[in-house]
Protein backbone atom coordinates (compact mmCIF):
# COMPACT_ATOMS: atom_id res chain seq x y z
CA UNK A 1 0.00 0.00 0.00
CA UNK A 2 2.82 2.39 0.91
CA UNK A 3 4.61 1.59 -2.32
CA UNK A 4 1.40 2.26 -4.24
CA UNK A 5 1.02 5.67 -2.58
CA UNK A 6 4.64 6.51 -3.33
CA UNK A 7 4.12 5.60 -6.98
CA UNK A 8 0.94 7.68 -7.12
CA UNK A 9 2.65 10.71 -5.57
CA UNK A 10 5.56 10.38 -7.98
CA UNK A 11 3.11 10.17 -10.89
CA UNK A 12 1.28 13.26 -9.67
CA UNK A 13 4.55 15.13 -9.33
CA UNK A 14 5.61 14.06 -12.82
CA UNK A 15 2.24 15.13 -14.21
CA UNK A 16 2.45 18.47 -12.44
CA UNK A 17 5.96 18.99 -13.75
CA UNK A 18 4.86 18.19 -17.30
CA UNK A 19 1.87 20.49 -16.89
CA UNK A 20 4.09 23.33 -15.73
CA UNK A 21 6.46 22.73 -18.62
CA UNK A 22 3.56 22.79 -21.10
CA UNK A 23 2.22 25.97 -19.50
CA UNK A 24 5.62 27.62 -19.77
CA UNK A 25 5.86 26.58 -23.42
CA UNK A 26 2.42 28.07 -24.10
CA UNK A 27 3.40 31.31 -22.33
CA UNK A 28 6.64 31.51 -24.30
CA UNK A 29 4.78 30.82 -27.56
CA UNK A 30 2.22 33.51 -26.68
CA UNK A 31 5.01 35.99 -25.95
CA UNK A 32 6.70 35.13 -29.22
CA UNK A 33 3.43 35.61 -31.12
CA UNK A 34 2.84 38.98 -29.47
CA UNK A 35 6.41 40.05 -30.18
CA UNK A 36 5.97 39.04 -33.81
CA UNK A 37 2.68 40.95 -34.00
CA UNK A 38 4.30 44.10 -32.58
CA UNK A 39 7.22 43.70 -34.99
CA UNK A 40 4.82 43.33 -37.92
CA UNK A 41 2.83 46.36 -36.80
CA UNK A 42 5.97 48.47 -36.52
CA UNK A 43 7.12 47.29 -39.94
CA UNK A 44 3.75 48.28 -41.40
CA UNK A 45 3.95 51.70 -39.76
CA UNK A 46 7.47 52.26 -41.06
CA UNK A 47 6.25 51.38 -44.56
CA UNK A 48 3.32 53.79 -44.14
CA UNK A 49 5.70 56.54 -43.06
CA UNK A 50 7.95 55.90 -46.04
CA UNK A 51 4.94 56.34 -48.33
CA UNK A 52 3.65 59.49 -46.63
CA UNK A 53 3.85 62.49 -48.99
CA UNK A 54 5.76 65.54 -47.75
CA UNK A 55 2.58 67.58 -47.34
CA UNK A 56 1.12 64.97 -44.97
CA UNK A 57 4.26 65.04 -42.84
CA UNK A 58 4.18 68.83 -42.66
CA UNK A 59 0.45 69.10 -41.92
CA UNK A 60 0.72 66.47 -39.17
CA UNK A 61 3.79 68.20 -37.74
CA UNK A 62 1.88 71.51 -37.71
CA UNK A 63 -0.70 69.74 -35.53
CA UNK A 64 2.00 68.33 -33.23
CA UNK A 65 1.34 70.51 -30.16
CA UNK A 66 -2.04 68.82 -29.73
CA UNK A 67 -1.14 65.39 -31.09
CA UNK A 68 1.91 65.04 -28.85
CA UNK A 69 -0.06 66.27 -25.83
CA UNK A 70 -2.72 63.59 -26.25
CA UNK A 71 -0.57 60.76 -27.64
CA UNK A 72 2.80 61.17 -25.85
CA UNK A 73 4.22 59.93 -29.15
CA UNK A 74 7.81 60.99 -28.52
CA UNK A 75 7.98 58.86 -25.40
CA UNK A 76 6.35 55.90 -27.17
CA UNK A 77 8.72 56.22 -30.11
CA UNK A 78 11.73 56.18 -27.78
CA UNK A 79 10.44 53.12 -25.92
CA UNK A 80 9.67 51.22 -29.14
CA UNK A 81 12.86 52.44 -30.86
CA UNK A 82 11.06 53.82 -33.91
CA UNK A 83 10.39 57.18 -35.58
CA UNK A 84 7.64 59.41 -34.16
CA UNK A 85 5.26 58.08 -36.79
CA UNK A 86 2.05 59.56 -35.39
CA UNK A 87 3.55 63.07 -35.52
CA UNK A 88 4.29 62.57 -39.23
CA UNK A 89 1.30 60.53 -40.47
CA UNK A 90 -2.40 61.16 -39.91
CA UNK A 91 -3.09 57.64 -38.64
CA UNK A 92 -3.94 57.13 -34.98
CA UNK A 93 -3.09 54.15 -32.77
CA UNK A 94 -6.09 51.80 -32.71
CA UNK A 95 -6.32 51.99 -28.91
CA UNK A 96 -6.83 55.78 -29.14
CA UNK A 97 -9.77 55.69 -31.53
CA UNK A 98 -12.58 55.82 -28.96
CA UNK A 99 -11.05 58.56 -26.83
CA UNK A 100 -10.20 60.68 -29.88
CA UNK A 101 -13.75 60.42 -31.23
CA UNK A 102 -15.04 61.71 -27.92
CA UNK A 103 -12.38 64.41 -27.69
CA UNK A 104 -12.91 65.79 -31.19
CA UNK A 105 -16.68 65.80 -30.68
CA UNK A 106 -16.37 67.49 -27.28
CA UNK A 107 -13.74 70.09 -28.13
CA UNK A 108 -14.61 70.87 -31.75
CA UNK A 109 -18.16 69.54 -32.32
CA UNK A 110 -16.77 67.31 -35.09
CA UNK A 111 -18.38 63.90 -35.61
CA UNK A 112 -18.15 63.44 -39.37
CA UNK A 113 -16.24 64.50 -42.48
CA UNK A 114 -18.52 67.43 -43.28
CA UNK A 115 -18.05 69.05 -39.90
CA UNK A 116 -14.29 68.41 -39.99
CA UNK A 117 -13.92 69.95 -43.44
CA UNK A 118 -16.01 73.01 -42.61
CA UNK A 119 -14.10 73.72 -39.40
CA UNK A 120 -10.67 73.10 -40.96
CA UNK A 121 -11.38 75.48 -43.82
CA UNK A 122 -12.86 78.13 -41.50
CA UNK A 123 -9.87 78.01 -39.15
CA UNK A 124 -7.42 78.33 -42.03
CA UNK A 125 -9.33 81.21 -43.57
CA UNK A 126 -9.37 82.97 -40.21
CA UNK A 127 -5.62 82.45 -39.83
CA UNK A 128 -4.69 84.33 -43.01
CA UNK A 129 -4.82 87.87 -41.65
CA UNK A 130 -4.88 87.16 -37.93
CA UNK A 131 -2.16 88.32 -35.51
CA UNK A 132 0.70 85.84 -35.24
CA UNK A 133 -0.47 84.17 -32.03
CA UNK A 134 -4.02 83.73 -33.22
CA UNK A 135 -2.75 82.58 -36.62
CA UNK A 136 -0.58 79.85 -35.09
CA UNK A 137 -3.39 78.59 -32.84
CA UNK A 138 -5.78 78.45 -35.81
CA UNK A 139 -3.27 76.53 -37.92
CA UNK A 140 -2.53 74.02 -35.14
CA UNK A 141 -6.24 73.46 -34.59
CA UNK A 142 -7.05 73.22 -38.29
CA UNK A 143 -4.35 70.63 -38.92
CA UNK A 144 -5.28 68.77 -35.74
CA UNK A 145 -8.93 68.48 -36.82
CA UNK A 146 -8.04 67.41 -40.36
CA UNK A 147 -5.51 64.82 -39.17
CA UNK A 148 -7.94 63.48 -36.57
CA UNK A 149 -10.69 63.18 -39.18
CA UNK A 150 -8.39 61.07 -41.35
CA UNK A 151 -7.12 59.04 -38.40
CA UNK A 152 -10.67 58.27 -37.27
CA UNK A 153 -11.79 57.28 -40.75
CA UNK A 154 -14.21 60.19 -41.24
CA UNK A 155 -12.32 61.03 -44.44
CA UNK A 156 -9.41 59.53 -46.33
CA UNK A 157 -5.99 61.13 -46.06
CA UNK A 158 -6.11 62.71 -49.52
CA UNK A 159 -9.36 64.53 -48.76
CA UNK A 160 -8.16 65.70 -45.34
CA UNK A 161 -4.96 66.99 -46.92
CA UNK A 162 -7.05 68.86 -49.47
CA UNK A 163 -8.70 70.79 -46.66
CA UNK A 164 -5.52 71.37 -44.66
CA UNK A 165 -2.89 71.96 -47.36
CA UNK A 166 -3.42 75.78 -47.46
CA UNK A 167 -2.19 75.87 -43.86
CA UNK A 168 1.29 74.98 -45.10
CA UNK A 169 1.56 78.07 -47.31
CA UNK A 170 0.24 80.34 -44.56
CA UNK A 171 2.69 78.92 -42.00
CA UNK A 172 5.58 79.36 -44.43
CA UNK A 173 4.60 82.97 -45.07
CA UNK A 174 3.93 83.98 -41.47
CA UNK A 175 6.67 82.17 -39.52
CA UNK A 176 10.39 81.64 -39.96
CA UNK A 177 10.99 78.38 -38.08
CA UNK A 178 9.38 75.63 -36.03
CA UNK A 179 10.54 77.43 -32.90
CA UNK A 180 8.90 80.68 -34.00
CA UNK A 181 5.70 78.79 -34.84
CA UNK A 182 5.68 77.11 -31.42
CA UNK A 183 6.37 80.38 -29.60
CA UNK A 184 3.54 82.12 -31.44
CA UNK A 185 1.21 79.21 -30.67
CA UNK A 186 1.90 79.43 -26.93
CA UNK A 187 1.40 83.20 -27.04
CA UNK A 188 -1.88 82.81 -28.91
CA UNK A 189 -3.15 80.14 -26.52
CA UNK A 190 -3.30 82.70 -23.72
CA UNK A 191 -6.37 84.29 -25.29
CA UNK A 192 -7.72 81.34 -27.28
CA UNK A 193 -11.21 80.00 -26.73
CA UNK A 194 -11.20 77.08 -24.30
CA UNK A 195 -7.74 77.90 -22.94
CA UNK A 196 -6.97 77.66 -19.23
CA UNK A 197 -3.91 77.96 -16.99
CA UNK A 198 -3.39 74.20 -16.53
CA UNK A 199 -3.82 73.53 -20.24
CA UNK A 200 -1.31 76.23 -21.14
CA UNK A 201 1.28 74.72 -18.79
CA UNK A 202 0.81 71.30 -20.37
CA UNK A 203 1.10 72.75 -23.87
CA UNK A 204 4.24 74.68 -22.92
CA UNK A 205 5.88 71.42 -21.82
CA UNK A 206 4.75 69.77 -25.05
CA UNK A 207 6.20 72.52 -27.22
CA UNK A 208 9.48 72.27 -25.32
CA UNK A 209 9.61 68.51 -26.02
CA UNK A 210 8.95 69.17 -29.69
CA UNK A 211 11.84 71.63 -29.72
CA UNK A 212 14.29 69.40 -27.84
CA UNK A 213 13.60 65.76 -28.69
CA UNK A 214 15.80 64.48 -31.54
CA UNK A 215 12.88 62.34 -32.80
CA UNK A 216 10.53 65.32 -33.00
CA UNK A 217 9.40 66.31 -36.50
CA UNK A 218 10.29 69.85 -35.48
CA UNK A 219 13.88 68.61 -35.40
CA UNK A 220 13.81 66.20 -38.34
CA UNK A 221 11.81 68.27 -40.86
CA UNK A 222 13.14 71.48 -42.35
CA UNK A 223 10.96 74.56 -41.93
CA UNK A 224 8.80 75.49 -44.89
CA UNK A 225 9.68 77.93 -47.62
CA UNK A 226 7.10 80.41 -48.83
Amino acid sequence: MIAFLKDMIAALREGASEGLAEAREEIDADKATKALTVTEQLAALRTRLALAPPVERIVTALAAPYRETFLSELSAAATEERPSIYLLCMELPAKESHSWKNMIARDFAVENAGAAEALTRALIEGARDAPEGECAVSLVRACHVAAAAAGLGYADVDHALGWAAPAVAIAAERFTSWNAYGEAFLHGERDAAGSNVLGRKVLARTVQRLRDDPASPWRTLSWLTA
